[in-house]
């Protein structure tokens, strides 16, 4: 059976539908429109947070230490756990009869040990010691890492290589070791790095000295952007810490995201940053309509917005600079101004 509509009806539906398209339009397009063809923009005081998801290292001291002779081993501490320099870690305890002190003598580091006494080699923190050569965390497991991560060796990692370095986790504990074994580690916490590569386009939202926020997995941490240097194609950050992370000791490649702190300053959109003689800035429009260039300084940038700076800032020749000031408008699509003031010098 056919159902018929009235003409009304149809009238009335078609009505309706047009009535939906037109708030569409107002709600979710018209704010798009009108910003488009916005010729200015007021600058205002305002916070901005970047943020950048990579992949890293954790760059720390660790001692490894390793047996001094062959025999039933007892660990004083539970893994984890923070012991202070020459704290005793272990006791090792001698074969009781003949036989066995002969074997003892005899006895060689077994095969699962050697590759990563190996990538140990030469290691100034590599020690035949029952003490904790350093204060940090006590732990037991080892992952053939701790000389080429060691902090001493940072500027020198490179980024094809360093997965390389990592020979898998190995745990150390046991009822019995032999003479020259690793046996235990100590992870010094006071201070540690977090190195990795970002993008150019990452790497201009961070400044030297600036503090932020590093979260891996569920532990958010604070941390100081310590070095920014171009890598080839990409750039190389270290980040510098100091704190508790409850992973420290048996973590090496991690995955984190870095938040930089909320930064306070005037609001610009990028599209109104131009460079002029290689000097960034923006055209300030004046009540007369008149437009003139003006130096800026970003602080941050996640890339649609920048924080700059207010009034005065500093230059890399250590030169006071005027700049722009709270609610001055700038232009948004300067590249005519810009020609045209270029043009006439």
């Amino acid at each position: 059976m056919k159902i018929r509509i009235s003409k009304k009806t149809r009238t009335l539906l078609i009505l309706y539908l047009a009535v939906l398209v037109a708030l569409y339009i107002v709600v979710f397009q018209m704010p798009k429109v009108s910003e488009k063809f916005e010729t200015t923009q007021v600058l205002e005081n305002g916070t901005l947070e970047v943020s950048c998801e990579t992949s890293g290292y954790i760059i720390k001291d660790e001692a490894v230490c390793t047996a001094n002779q062959t025999g039933a081993i007892e660990y004083k501490w539970d893994d984890g756990t923070v012991v202070k320099k020459g704290s005793k870690l272990a006791k090792i305890k001698e074969p009781e009869s003949e036989k066995d002190k002969e074997k003892a003598k005899d006895a060689q580091v077994r095969g699962k040990y050697k590759d990563y006494l190996e990538a140990l080699k030469g290691y100034d923190l590599l020690k035949e010691t029952k003490k904790a050569p350093v204060s940090g965390v006590f732990s037991l497991s080892i992952d053939g890492g701790e000389k080429y991560f060691s902090i001493g060796n940072m500027d020198k990692i490179k980024k094809e290589e360093a997965a390389e370095h990592i020979l898998g986790e190995l745990d150390l504990k046991r009822e019995d070791v032999r003479a020259g074994e690793p046996i235990m580690k100590v992870s010094n916490d006071d201070v540690w790095y977090i190195l990795c590569w970002v993008e150019k386009a990452d790497a201009r939202k961070y400044e030297v000295g600036e503090k932020g926020r590093i979260a891996i997995g569920d532990s958010t941490m604070d941390a100081k952007v310590h070095k920014i240097e171009k890598d080839g194609e990409e750039y190389r950050m270290v980040f510098y810490l100091n704190v508790y992370y409850k992973d420290f000791a048996s973590a090496r490649q991690v995955d984190l995201n870095v938040v930089e702190s909320n930064t306070v300053g005037l609001i610009v959109d990028n599209e109104c940053i131009v460079k002029k003689d290689g000097q960034e800035g923006v055209y300030v429009r004046n009540k007369d309509g008149d437009t003139y260039f003006k130096p800026i300084k970003v602080k941050i940038t996640d890339g649609k917005q920048s924080v700059i700076y207010e009034s005065i800032y500093v230059n890399d020749k250590y030169e006071q600079v005027e700049t722009v000031r709270v609610y001055q408008e700038v232009l948004r699509h300067p590249q005519e101004a810009l020609e045209e003031d270029m043009a006439k010098e």
